[in-house]
């Protein structure tokens, strides 16, 4: 995932980090960039950066980046030694029966970006359609206390108790849960996100993205998959 100035996918200049435990803009703890590991799909790549408990891992292959929770990496199984010079290396086994190759399914979405290189959707939240900015730089899913409403999320019923920035200055935010977020085929149950009072439009933040197998900005428009 490379962003330029041309490429950035949202400009809202909404700030949530703080509202995740000791999350911050440089990496973990857990993301040592350059590290080689495995995810948990046995999916091989290096550590490129990260944002408090996660992890930017580029993968190998060919395949896109994708923002990964880091107790979901590991280290990748050692290789076996090489020969020693001159010695007879064994001839492995010939497995039994026929080997059946079963190929990677990725499923893929794009969203063109505006003239102002925003890109917006529509998703479903609990149900209810909710127009969204995507926003990279948002740690979660903000929602207007009305989509909230909208979603079966009560904001009468929620604490607001937090602090967000956004271009006109802080406001107050709820922490909420979100049952699933629907987009197209894609659907991603427990999202953690925020009710955000004053905010005009709702944000698809990083709680989301981050559960996507990988996204990308490019030519003007956003790939997401899964």
């Amino acid at each position: 995932m490379r962003y330029g100035p041309a490429a950035a996918i949202a400009a809202s200049s909404l700030s949530i980090i703080g509202l995740i435990p000791g999350a911050s803009a440089q990496p973990g703890g857990g993301c040592a960039v350059g590290r080689e590991i495995v995810d948990d799909r046995n999916g091989p790549g290096t550590i490129v950066g990260g944002r408090g408990a996660l992890c930017l891992v580029k993968y190998q292959e060919g395949r896109l980046q994708a923002w990964v929770p880091a107790d979901q990496l590991r280290d990748p199984p050692e290789k076996p030694a090489a020969p020693e010079p001159g010695a007879n290396p064994e001839t492995p086994a010939a497995p039994e029966g026929p080997v059946i190759m079963r190929p990677i399914i990725v499923n893929r979405a794009v969203y063109r970006a505006d003239a102002l290189g925003h890109v917006t959707l529509t998703a479903s939240v609990n149900g209810a359609r909710v127009p969204f900015l995507v926003d990279t730089g948002a740690s979660l899913v903000g929602l207007t206390p009305e989509d909230a409403k909208a979603a079966g999320i009560d904001p009468g019923q929620l604490t607001f108790n937090q602090t967000v920035h956004t271009a006109n200055g802080p406001v107050r935010a709820a922490v909420a849960q979100i049952r699933e977020i629907r987009l197209d085929q894609l659907e991603i149950d427990n999202v953690p996100a925020v009710v955000i009072e004053s905010l005009k439009r709702s944000v698809l933040g990083m709680s989301f993205l981050s559960r996507l197998k990988g996204f990308d900005m490019r030519n003007g428009a956003l790939t997401m998959s899964w």
